[in-house]
Protein backbone atom coordinates (compact mmCIF):
# COMPACT_ATOMS: atom_id res chain seq x y z
CA UNK A 1 0.00 0.00 0.00
CA UNK A 2 3.02 2.18 1.16
CA UNK A 3 4.48 2.17 -2.76
CA UNK A 4 0.45 3.42 -4.58
CA UNK A 5 0.95 5.75 -1.71
CA UNK A 6 3.56 6.78 -2.38
CA UNK A 7 3.16 7.03 -6.16
CA UNK A 8 -0.52 8.56 -5.74
CA UNK A 9 0.95 11.06 -3.11
CA UNK A 10 3.12 12.48 -5.48
CA UNK A 11 0.68 13.36 -7.81
CA UNK A 12 -1.50 15.09 -5.33
CA UNK A 13 0.91 16.85 -3.89
CA UNK A 14 1.80 18.36 -7.05
CA UNK A 15 -1.58 19.58 -7.69
CA UNK A 16 -2.18 21.02 -4.47
CA UNK A 17 1.06 22.34 -3.91
CA UNK A 18 0.27 24.04 -6.97
CA UNK A 19 -3.48 25.40 -6.44
CA UNK A 20 -1.59 26.56 -2.66
CA UNK A 21 0.79 27.89 -3.72
CA UNK A 22 -1.42 30.07 -6.30
CA UNK A 23 -3.36 30.67 -2.69
CA UNK A 24 -0.23 31.44 -0.64
CA UNK A 25 0.33 34.07 -3.91
CA UNK A 26 -2.53 35.90 -4.11
CA UNK A 27 -1.49 36.85 -0.05
CA UNK A 28 0.61 39.53 -1.60
CA UNK A 29 -1.49 40.51 -4.09
CA UNK A 30 -4.81 40.88 -2.24
CA UNK A 31 -3.17 42.27 0.59
CA UNK A 32 -2.19 45.06 -1.74
CA UNK A 33 -5.18 45.86 -3.90
CA UNK A 34 -7.29 45.34 -0.62
CA UNK A 35 -7.33 47.64 2.41
CA UNK A 36 -7.81 45.51 5.57
CA UNK A 37 -11.43 45.92 5.93
CA UNK A 38 -11.96 44.64 3.03
CA UNK A 39 -9.36 41.82 3.52
CA UNK A 40 -11.32 41.05 6.67
CA UNK A 41 -14.61 41.33 5.12
CA UNK A 42 -13.25 38.56 1.83
CA UNK A 43 -12.25 36.45 5.39
CA UNK A 44 -15.85 36.62 6.92
CA UNK A 45 -17.60 35.72 3.66
CA UNK A 46 -15.02 32.65 2.71
CA UNK A 47 -15.06 31.69 6.26
CA UNK A 48 -19.28 31.45 6.16
CA UNK A 49 -18.62 29.48 2.54
CA UNK A 50 -16.79 27.03 4.16
CA UNK A 51 -20.04 26.54 6.75
CA UNK A 52 -22.33 26.32 3.75
CA UNK A 53 -20.69 23.96 1.89
CA UNK A 54 -20.46 21.82 5.16
CA UNK A 55 -24.30 21.98 6.04
CA UNK A 56 -26.12 22.97 2.61
CA UNK A 57 -25.64 19.39 0.73
CA UNK A 58 -25.93 17.56 4.44
CA UNK A 59 -22.05 16.31 3.40
CA UNK A 60 -23.13 13.42 0.77
CA UNK A 61 -19.70 13.62 -0.47
CA UNK A 62 -18.35 11.83 2.31
CA UNK A 63 -21.14 9.61 1.96
CA UNK A 64 -20.09 8.58 -2.00
CA UNK A 65 -16.86 8.45 -0.57
CA UNK A 66 -17.01 6.04 1.87
CA UNK A 67 -19.66 3.72 -0.21
CA UNK A 68 -17.99 3.84 -3.17
CA UNK A 69 -15.20 1.13 -2.55
CA UNK A 70 -18.34 -1.24 -1.55
CA UNK A 71 -19.88 -0.71 -5.13
CA UNK A 72 -17.96 -3.16 -7.40
CA UNK A 73 -20.50 -2.50 -10.34
CA UNK A 74 -19.95 0.48 -12.61
CA UNK A 75 -23.04 1.14 -13.31
CA UNK A 76 -23.91 1.58 -9.51
CA UNK A 77 -20.98 3.81 -9.02
CA UNK A 78 -21.77 5.83 -11.69
CA UNK A 79 -26.04 5.88 -10.37
CA UNK A 80 -23.74 6.59 -6.61
CA UNK A 81 -21.67 9.61 -8.20
CA UNK A 82 -24.45 11.05 -10.42
CA UNK A 83 -26.58 11.25 -7.44
CA UNK A 84 -24.23 12.45 -5.09
CA UNK A 85 -23.46 15.87 -7.99
CA UNK A 86 -27.21 16.30 -8.63
CA UNK A 87 -28.07 16.46 -4.97
CA UNK A 88 -25.45 19.18 -4.25
CA UNK A 89 -26.57 21.11 -7.43
CA UNK A 90 -30.07 21.22 -6.23
CA UNK A 91 -29.32 22.12 -2.57
CA UNK A 92 -26.77 24.74 -3.59
CA UNK A 93 -29.09 26.34 -5.99
CA UNK A 94 -32.18 26.54 -3.51
CA UNK A 95 -29.58 28.20 -1.05
CA UNK A 96 -28.34 30.54 -3.59
CA UNK A 97 -31.79 31.92 -4.35
CA UNK A 98 -32.39 32.44 -0.54
CA UNK A 99 -29.76 33.53 0.42
CA UNK A 100 -29.58 36.40 -2.71
CA UNK A 101 -32.86 37.45 -1.77
CA UNK A 102 -32.07 38.58 2.22
CA UNK A 103 -28.37 39.57 1.00
CA UNK A 104 -28.58 43.51 2.98
CA UNK A 105 -29.72 41.99 5.97
CA UNK A 106 -27.34 38.75 5.78
CA UNK A 107 -24.03 41.48 5.06
CA UNK A 108 -25.45 43.64 8.10
CA UNK A 109 -25.36 40.15 9.99
CA UNK A 110 -22.36 39.19 9.27
CA UNK A 111 -20.01 41.83 8.34
CA UNK A 112 -21.99 44.76 10.12
CA UNK A 113 -22.19 47.08 7.34
CA UNK A 114 -24.14 47.64 4.67
CA UNK A 115 -21.28 49.13 2.24
CA UNK A 116 -20.32 44.89 1.29
CA UNK A 117 -23.98 43.65 -0.13
CA UNK A 118 -22.81 43.76 -3.10
CA UNK A 119 -19.75 42.26 -2.47
CA UNK A 120 -22.12 39.30 -0.50
CA UNK A 121 -23.42 38.69 -3.51
CA UNK A 122 -20.91 37.55 -5.62
CA UNK A 123 -19.45 35.96 -2.58
CA UNK A 124 -22.38 33.75 -2.60
CA UNK A 125 -22.58 32.53 -6.21
CA UNK A 126 -18.79 31.89 -5.87
CA UNK A 127 -19.77 29.49 -2.75
CA UNK A 128 -22.36 27.92 -4.87
CA UNK A 129 -20.26 27.01 -7.96
CA UNK A 130 -17.27 26.24 -5.73
CA UNK A 131 -19.37 23.62 -3.83
CA UNK A 132 -20.05 22.05 -7.12
CA UNK A 133 -16.77 21.96 -7.79
CA UNK A 134 -14.97 20.49 -4.97
CA UNK A 135 -17.87 17.76 -5.14
CA UNK A 136 -16.77 17.08 -8.93
CA UNK A 137 -13.00 17.17 -7.87
CA UNK A 138 -13.60 14.44 -5.55
CA UNK A 139 -14.80 11.85 -7.72
CA UNK A 140 -11.84 11.82 -9.57
CA UNK A 141 -9.95 11.29 -6.51
CA UNK A 142 -12.33 8.12 -4.90
CA UNK A 143 -12.63 7.12 -8.24
CA UNK A 144 -8.41 7.12 -7.93
CA UNK A 145 -8.11 8.94 -11.51
CA UNK A 146 -5.20 10.95 -9.80
CA UNK A 147 -4.37 12.92 -13.10
CA UNK A 148 -7.17 14.22 -14.12
CA UNK A 149 -7.77 15.03 -10.01
CA UNK A 150 -4.40 17.14 -10.47
CA UNK A 151 -5.28 18.62 -13.74
CA UNK A 152 -8.59 20.30 -12.78
CA UNK A 153 -6.90 21.61 -9.62
CA UNK A 154 -4.24 23.01 -11.31
CA UNK A 155 -6.49 24.79 -14.01
CA UNK A 156 -8.69 26.34 -10.79
CA UNK A 157 -5.67 27.17 -9.16
CA UNK A 158 -4.12 28.82 -12.34
CA UNK A 159 -7.53 30.86 -13.26
CA UNK A 160 -8.18 31.75 -10.00
CA UNK A 161 -4.55 33.83 -9.71
CA UNK A 162 -5.35 35.50 -13.22
CA UNK A 163 -9.23 35.87 -12.80
CA UNK A 164 -8.99 36.60 -9.01
CA UNK A 165 -5.76 38.92 -9.68
CA UNK A 166 -7.32 40.78 -12.31
CA UNK A 167 -10.72 41.49 -11.51
CA UNK A 168 -9.38 42.50 -8.03
CA UNK A 169 -7.09 44.86 -9.30
CA UNK A 170 -9.87 46.66 -11.58
CA UNK A 171 -12.83 46.25 -9.14
CA UNK A 172 -11.71 45.72 -5.71
CA UNK A 173 -13.08 42.91 -3.28
CA UNK A 174 -16.04 42.46 -5.52
CA UNK A 175 -13.79 42.09 -8.51
CA UNK A 176 -11.65 39.52 -6.52
CA UNK A 177 -15.08 37.12 -5.76
CA UNK A 178 -16.28 37.49 -9.40
CA UNK A 179 -12.95 36.29 -9.98
CA UNK A 180 -13.12 33.15 -8.14
CA UNK A 181 -16.58 32.45 -9.21
CA UNK A 182 -15.76 32.72 -12.32
CA UNK A 183 -12.53 30.12 -12.11
CA UNK A 184 -14.79 27.54 -10.32
CA UNK A 185 -17.51 27.90 -13.15
CA UNK A 186 -14.99 26.94 -15.53
CA UNK A 187 -12.92 24.40 -13.71
CA UNK A 188 -16.62 22.74 -13.39
CA UNK A 189 -17.38 23.02 -16.84
CA UNK A 190 -13.77 21.07 -17.16
CA UNK A 191 -14.49 18.50 -14.47
CA UNK A 192 -17.92 17.51 -16.51
CA UNK A 193 -16.54 17.16 -19.62
CA UNK A 194 -13.85 14.55 -18.32
CA UNK A 195 -16.60 12.91 -16.33
CA UNK A 196 -19.06 13.11 -18.48
CA UNK A 197 -19.42 9.05 -19.36
CA UNK A 198 -19.77 8.93 -15.95
CA UNK A 199 -22.52 11.18 -14.96
CA UNK A 200 -26.07 12.29 -15.76
CA UNK A 201 -28.81 14.13 -14.05
CA UNK A 202 -30.18 11.65 -12.13
CA UNK A 203 -31.06 11.30 -8.50
CA UNK A 204 -31.44 7.79 -7.11
CA UNK A 205 -33.59 7.68 -4.14
CA UNK A 206 -31.98 4.46 -3.02
CA UNK A 207 -28.43 5.85 -3.52
CA UNK A 208 -29.18 8.49 -2.07
CA UNK A 209 -30.69 7.48 1.38
CA UNK A 210 -27.71 5.26 1.64
CA UNK A 211 -25.19 8.01 1.34
CA UNK A 212 -27.19 10.12 3.70
CA UNK A 213 -27.55 7.42 6.69
CA UNK A 214 -23.68 7.78 6.43
CA UNK A 215 -23.29 11.17 6.13
CA UNK A 216 -26.01 13.23 7.79
CA UNK A 217 -24.39 12.40 11.49
CA UNK A 218 -21.32 13.84 9.85
CA UNK A 219 -22.94 17.05 9.21
CA UNK A 220 -23.12 18.21 12.76
CA UNK A 221 -19.87 16.97 12.91
CA UNK A 222 -18.50 19.18 10.49
CA UNK A 223 -19.85 21.78 11.78
CA UNK A 224 -18.65 21.14 15.45
CA UNK A 225 -14.97 20.87 13.13
CA UNK A 226 -16.05 24.41 11.86
CA UNK A 227 -16.55 25.73 14.82
CA UNK A 228 -13.11 24.10 16.11
CA UNK A 229 -10.61 25.73 13.64
CA UNK A 230 -12.37 29.26 12.12
CA UNK A 231 -15.32 30.35 14.88
CA UNK A 232 -12.16 33.13 15.61
CA UNK A 233 -12.52 35.06 13.17
CA UNK A 234 -16.29 35.28 13.58
CA UNK A 235 -15.90 36.45 17.43
CA UNK A 236 -12.79 38.48 16.42
CA UNK A 237 -15.20 40.71 14.40
CA UNK A 238 -17.47 40.83 17.21
CA UNK A 239 -15.22 42.03 20.19
CA UNK A 240 -12.52 44.16 17.35
CA UNK A 241 -13.03 45.69 13.64
CA UNK A 242 -12.45 43.53 10.18
CA UNK A 243 -9.23 45.01 9.64
CA UNK A 244 -7.87 42.60 13.10
CA UNK A 245 -10.02 40.07 11.00
CA UNK A 246 -7.71 40.93 7.83
CA UNK A 247 -4.46 40.43 10.09
CA UNK A 248 -5.69 36.82 11.63
CA UNK A 249 -6.65 35.82 8.13
CA UNK A 250 -3.32 37.08 6.72
CA UNK A 251 -1.35 34.83 9.39
CA UNK A 252 -3.36 32.01 8.52
CA UNK A 253 -2.83 31.63 4.51
CA UNK A 254 0.55 31.93 5.63
CA UNK A 255 0.06 29.65 8.22
CA UNK A 256 -1.31 27.50 6.12
CA UNK A 257 1.95 26.73 3.91
CA UNK A 258 2.73 24.06 6.47
CA UNK A 259 -0.39 21.91 4.95
CA UNK A 260 1.24 21.55 1.55
CA UNK A 261 2.95 18.70 3.78
CA UNK A 262 0.09 16.95 3.79
CA UNK A 263 -1.87 17.65 0.91
CA UNK A 264 -0.66 15.06 -1.34
CA UNK A 265 -1.31 12.51 1.68
CA UNK A 266 -4.70 13.93 2.25
CA UNK A 267 -5.81 12.96 -1.84
CA UNK A 268 -4.05 9.45 -1.88
CA UNK A 269 -4.25 8.07 1.60
CA UNK A 270 -7.94 7.70 2.97
CA UNK A 271 -9.15 5.76 -0.85
CA UNK A 272 -6.47 2.91 -0.14
CA UNK A 273 -7.18 2.87 3.63
CA UNK A 274 -10.37 2.07 2.87
CA UNK A 275 -9.71 -0.42 0.51
CA UNK A 276 -6.53 -1.99 2.41
CA UNK A 277 -6.96 -1.62 6.29
CA UNK A 278 -7.94 -5.47 6.35
CA UNK A 279 -4.99 -6.38 5.25
CA UNK A 280 -2.29 -7.66 7.96
CA UNK A 281 0.91 -5.01 8.13
CA UNK A 282 -0.98 -2.07 7.11
CA UNK A 283 -1.28 -0.70 10.18
CA UNK A 284 2.73 -0.93 11.18
CA UNK A 285 2.75 1.11 7.52
CA UNK A 286 -0.05 3.89 8.69
CA UNK A 287 2.32 4.01 12.23
CA UNK A 288 5.44 4.64 10.51
CA UNK A 289 4.20 7.23 7.87
CA UNK A 290 2.30 9.11 10.55
CA UNK A 291 5.89 9.12 12.75
CA UNK A 292 7.56 10.44 9.70
CA UNK A 293 5.28 13.09 9.16
CA UNK A 294 5.57 14.65 12.85
CA UNK A 295 9.48 14.68 12.16
CA UNK A 296 8.28 16.40 8.65
CA UNK A 297 5.87 18.63 10.48
CA UNK A 298 7.65 20.07 13.07
CA UNK A 299 10.79 20.96 10.63
CA UNK A 300 8.32 23.03 8.79
CA UNK A 301 6.27 24.53 11.92
CA UNK A 302 9.75 25.45 13.16
CA UNK A 303 10.81 26.74 10.17
CA UNK A 304 7.95 29.26 9.90
CA UNK A 305 7.77 30.50 13.46
CA UNK A 306 11.12 31.44 13.68
CA UNK A 307 11.26 32.98 10.13
CA UNK A 308 8.14 34.11 11.08
CA UNK A 309 8.99 38.35 10.96
CA UNK A 310 11.16 37.86 8.02
CA UNK A 311 8.64 36.39 5.87
CA UNK A 312 5.86 38.33 6.53
CA UNK A 313 8.03 41.13 6.47
CA UNK A 314 9.27 40.72 2.67
CA UNK A 315 5.45 39.13 1.75
CA UNK A 316 2.77 41.17 3.12
CA UNK A 317 1.65 45.17 2.91
CA UNK A 318 2.93 46.56 6.16
CA UNK A 319 -0.29 47.16 7.81
CA UNK A 320 -0.60 43.14 7.94
CA UNK A 321 2.84 43.10 9.61
CA UNK A 322 1.42 41.94 13.06
CA UNK A 323 0.38 38.48 11.67
CA UNK A 324 4.07 37.96 12.22
CA UNK A 325 3.43 37.40 16.01
CA UNK A 326 0.57 34.67 15.25
CA UNK A 327 2.92 32.20 13.45
CA UNK A 328 3.99 30.20 16.41
CA UNK A 329 0.40 28.81 17.14
CA UNK A 330 -1.25 29.12 13.70
CA UNK A 331 1.29 26.80 11.74
CA UNK A 332 1.04 23.90 14.69
CA UNK A 333 -2.44 24.51 14.71
CA UNK A 334 -3.28 23.89 10.77
CA UNK A 335 -1.30 20.82 10.80
CA UNK A 336 -2.86 19.47 13.63
CA UNK A 337 -6.39 19.93 12.49
CA UNK A 338 -5.76 18.22 9.24
CA UNK A 339 -3.69 14.54 10.85
CA UNK A 340 -6.25 13.12 12.00
CA UNK A 341 -6.18 11.17 8.47
CA UNK A 342 -3.14 9.31 10.00
CA UNK A 343 -5.63 7.51 12.60
CA UNK A 344 -8.72 5.90 10.53
CA UNK A 345 -10.09 3.87 13.24
CA UNK A 346 -13.08 5.60 13.34
CA UNK A 347 -14.04 6.31 10.12
CA UNK A 348 -13.39 2.22 9.07
CA UNK A 349 -15.59 1.21 12.31
CA UNK A 350 -18.17 3.99 10.87
CA UNK A 351 -18.00 5.53 14.58
CA UNK A 352 -19.77 8.18 13.42
CA UNK A 353 -21.40 9.20 16.69
CA UNK A 354 -17.85 9.19 18.43
CA UNK A 355 -16.48 11.55 15.66
CA UNK A 356 -20.03 13.94 16.74
CA UNK A 357 -18.76 13.53 20.21
CA UNK A 358 -15.04 14.47 19.85
CA UNK A 359 -15.39 17.74 17.45
CA UNK A 360 -18.55 18.76 19.60
CA UNK A 361 -15.99 18.62 22.44
CA UNK A 362 -13.48 20.43 20.29
CA UNK A 363 -15.81 22.98 19.01
CA UNK A 364 -17.01 23.50 22.86
CA UNK A 365 -13.85 23.81 24.31
CA UNK A 366 -12.59 26.12 20.99
CA UNK A 367 -15.76 28.67 21.52
CA UNK A 368 -15.13 29.02 24.93
CA UNK A 369 -11.66 29.94 24.69
CA UNK A 370 -12.13 32.19 21.98
CA UNK A 371 -14.67 34.30 23.98
CA UNK A 372 -11.68 34.19 26.95
CA UNK A 373 -9.00 35.33 25.12
CA UNK A 374 -10.25 37.21 22.56
CA UNK A 375 -11.48 39.83 24.66
CA UNK A 376 -8.03 40.19 26.82
CA UNK A 377 -5.63 39.87 23.53
CA UNK A 378 -7.54 40.15 19.86
CA UNK A 379 -6.35 38.42 16.91
CA UNK A 380 -3.52 36.91 19.53
CA UNK A 381 -6.15 35.26 21.91
CA UNK A 382 -8.05 34.16 18.74
CA UNK A 383 -4.65 31.90 17.45
CA UNK A 384 -4.09 30.49 20.57
CA UNK A 385 -7.33 29.42 21.25
CA UNK A 386 -7.17 27.71 17.92
CA UNK A 387 -3.82 25.88 18.55
CA UNK A 388 -5.74 24.52 21.88
CA UNK A 389 -8.38 23.53 20.23
CA UNK A 390 -6.77 21.56 17.59
CA UNK A 391 -3.86 19.92 19.75
CA UNK A 392 -7.41 18.46 21.94
CA UNK A 393 -9.26 17.38 18.44
CA UNK A 394 -6.33 15.29 17.30
CA UNK A 395 -5.03 14.28 20.47
CA UNK A 396 -8.74 12.82 21.36
CA UNK A 397 -9.37 11.57 17.83
CA UNK A 398 -5.68 9.16 17.91
CA UNK A 399 -6.80 7.85 21.33
CA UNK A 400 -10.40 6.98 20.42
CA UNK A 401 -8.95 5.65 16.89
CA UNK A 402 -6.59 3.39 18.79
CA UNK A 403 -9.30 1.85 20.23
CA UNK A 404 -10.92 0.51 17.21
CA UNK A 405 -7.81 0.03 15.04
CA UNK A 406 -4.93 0.63 17.09
CA UNK A 407 -1.41 1.60 15.14
CA UNK A 408 2.02 0.75 16.72
CA UNK A 409 2.59 4.33 17.78
CA UNK A 410 6.01 4.85 19.45
CA UNK A 411 4.70 7.51 21.87
CA UNK A 412 7.89 7.94 24.14
CA UNK A 413 9.82 9.25 20.99
CA UNK A 414 6.90 11.52 19.70
CA UNK A 415 6.69 12.89 23.11
CA UNK A 416 10.43 13.78 23.95
CA UNK A 417 10.80 15.10 20.31
CA UNK A 418 7.95 17.49 20.74
CA UNK A 419 9.23 18.91 24.22
CA UNK A 420 12.36 19.42 22.18
CA UNK A 421 10.40 21.31 19.45
CA UNK A 422 8.48 23.51 22.34
CA UNK A 423 11.94 24.50 23.48
CA UNK A 424 13.01 25.71 20.52
CA UNK A 425 9.99 27.54 19.50
CA UNK A 426 9.96 29.12 22.97
CA UNK A 427 14.15 30.16 22.24
CA UNK A 428 13.14 31.31 18.83
CA UNK A 429 10.72 33.97 20.61
CA UNK A 430 14.00 35.30 23.03
CA UNK A 431 16.07 35.86 20.41
CA UNK A 432 13.06 38.08 18.63
CA UNK A 433 13.13 40.01 22.06
CA UNK A 434 16.54 40.33 21.92
CA UNK A 435 19.23 43.25 21.19
CA UNK A 436 21.60 40.69 19.01
CA UNK A 437 22.39 41.56 15.42
CA UNK A 438 19.99 40.55 12.78
CA UNK A 439 22.92 38.02 11.36
CA UNK A 440 23.53 36.53 14.95
CA UNK A 441 19.76 36.00 15.10
CA UNK A 442 19.63 34.79 12.23
CA UNK A 443 22.76 32.72 12.65
CA UNK A 444 20.51 30.95 15.93
CA UNK A 445 17.72 30.19 14.04
CA UNK A 446 19.08 28.02 11.36
CA UNK A 447 21.17 26.42 13.98
CA UNK A 448 18.11 25.82 15.75
CA UNK A 449 16.14 24.18 12.79
CA UNK A 450 19.34 22.06 12.76
CA UNK A 451 19.51 21.15 15.86
CA UNK A 452 15.69 19.91 15.27
CA UNK A 453 16.85 17.67 12.28
CA UNK A 454 19.56 15.88 13.95
CA UNK A 455 17.42 14.89 17.09
CA UNK A 456 14.32 13.99 14.86
CA UNK A 457 16.81 11.53 12.94
CA UNK A 458 18.59 10.32 15.99
CA UNK A 459 14.83 9.45 17.28
CA UNK A 460 14.56 6.97 14.25
CA UNK A 461 11.10 8.82 13.77
CA UNK A 462 11.19 9.54 9.72
CA UNK A 463 11.62 5.54 8.81
CA UNK A 464 10.27 6.03 5.16
CA UNK A 465 13.14 3.14 4.05
CA UNK A 466 11.76 0.66 6.46
CA UNK A 467 8.31 1.76 5.80
CA UNK A 468 8.91 0.87 2.17
CA UNK A 469 10.76 -2.43 2.79
CA UNK A 470 8.32 -3.67 4.81
CA UNK A 471 5.39 -3.06 2.26
CA UNK A 472 7.48 -4.81 -0.20
CA UNK A 473 8.07 -7.80 2.68
CA UNK A 474 4.98 -8.22 3.21
CA UNK A 475 3.46 -8.40 -0.70
CA UNK A 476 6.47 -10.86 -1.37
CA UNK A 477 5.14 -12.89 1.94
Amino acid sequence: MIERLLRDGVVYALAAMFSRGVAFLLVPIYTRVLSPSQYGALELILTAGMLVTLVVALEVGQGMAREWAEQSDAAQRAALASTALTFTVLAHAAFLAVALAVSAPLTQTLLASPDFTAELRAGLVFIAINAVFLQLQNQFRWDLRVRSYAAVSALYGALTLLLGAWLGRAYGLGGVLWGQALAAGLSCATGLFLLRSQLRPTLDRRQLRLMLRFSLPLVPSGVAIFLSFYVNRLILSAFADLPEVGVLGVGQRVASVATLLIVGLQGALMPLVYRHHHEPGVPAQMARIFEAFVAAAMLACLALTLFARELIGWLVAPEFSAAASLLPWLAPAALLSQMYIFAPGIAIARKTAWQLALTSLSAAVAVALNLLLIPRWGAAGAAAASFAAAALFLLSWVMASQRVYALPLRRRALAATTVVYIGLVCLGQVMDRSNWSVAAILLMKFCAVGTLAAILHASGLPRWRRSIGFGAAERGA
